[in-house]
């Protein structure tokens, strides 16, 4: 029996070390990649994959205390038959932080870098904003089904629209969005997160097309990355994901989210800026 896409995904979240004599002493080495026609629609390499195998290659190395921020920047398209090699450097290893740098590389070109930082939790003050009002995901439409996709039961992470998706006129420049792992997960916290990275690429430029809709399609390309973790979370229920974008100029849109449980806890805060390019209309 075939693997679906959500079994997949986990295969390929579970990075194989290399051993190779010529790297660097402080220098680790995983092996991923998203294999034929790789995971996401229309047989691309989907950015949110390579940040998410990324992630993991960085935690593969930390074993004292979690992630609390990534910032990444994507460099070239990838492709999806090819294997991409993770090359991790302990940038520095403390007493209560410690930083990685991961470099993507595919067929000899570096498509993609994060830098991780790690931090062993403390006490102290703690706040965060209300999370908002929405409907319950049970009660949404998919966000794949509504786009016509025949296989969206199968997607790996399942999408729930708690607003209008995004059609031919202009709207306000928000979502919200449920999202929930399309299966069973370990309880591995390292998986969760990087899931969540994965999971967390969706709907930002889109979100900053939505004013421009009347355009035509969105061609986007993301340009960077970055994230905060507040506190650890489970991709096993949902989490309500909101997106705002403040602005966008000179091509580039960019976007802000939030990830909240359905207890009301803020988990983490996504920043990306993409391209904003209308897709050419086929003759």
């Amino acid at each position: 029996m075939s693997k679906n896409r959500f079994q997949r995904l986990l295969q390929r979240l579970d990075l194989q070390a290399v051993q190779d004599p010529a790297a660097a002493a402080d220098v680790s080495i995983f092996s991923g990649g998203a294999g034929e026609g790789g995971v996401g629609a229309q047989d691309r390499l989907f950015g949110g994959l390579v940040a998410a195998q990324a992630s993991m290659a960085a935690q593969l190395t930390v074993d004292e205390f979690p992630m609390h921020s990534l910032h990444a920047y994507f460099l070239r398209p990838g492709r999806p038959e090819r294997d991409i090699y993770y090359h991790v450097r302990n940038s520095k290893q403390g007493r209560n932080f410690a930083v990685r740098q991961v470099e993507a590389w595919q067929n000899r070109e570096l498509i993609f870098q994060l830098q991780a930082s790690f931090h062993r939790p403390e006490s102290g003050v703690a706040h965060q904003q209300q999370m908002p009002d929405a409907p319950q995901p049970e009660t949404l439409p998919n966000r794949d089904q509504l786009r016509g996709r025949s296989y969206w039961q199968d997607m790996p992470i399942d999408v729930r629209m708690a607003t209008a998706i995004t059609a031919d006129t202009p709207s306000p420049a928000h979502q919200k969005i449920w999202i929930r792992a399309n299966g069973t997960l370990p309880e591995d916290p390292r998986l969760h997160l990087a899931l969540l990275v994965y999971a967390s690429d969706r709907s930002l430029l889109d979100t900053a097309w939505r004013p421009h809709a009347d355009r035509g399609e969105l061609a986007g390309a993301s340009l960077d990355h970055s994230m905060w973790f507040h506190t650890q979370a489970r991709l096993d229920d949902w989490l309500l994901y909101t997106l705002d974008s403040p602005a966008a100029a000179a091509g580039r849109g960019l976007a802000m989210g939030a990830m909240y449980n359905r207890g009301g806890t803020r988990l983490a805060t996504v920043v990306q800026e993409g391209l904003l390019r209308r897709r050419p209309v086929k003759p």
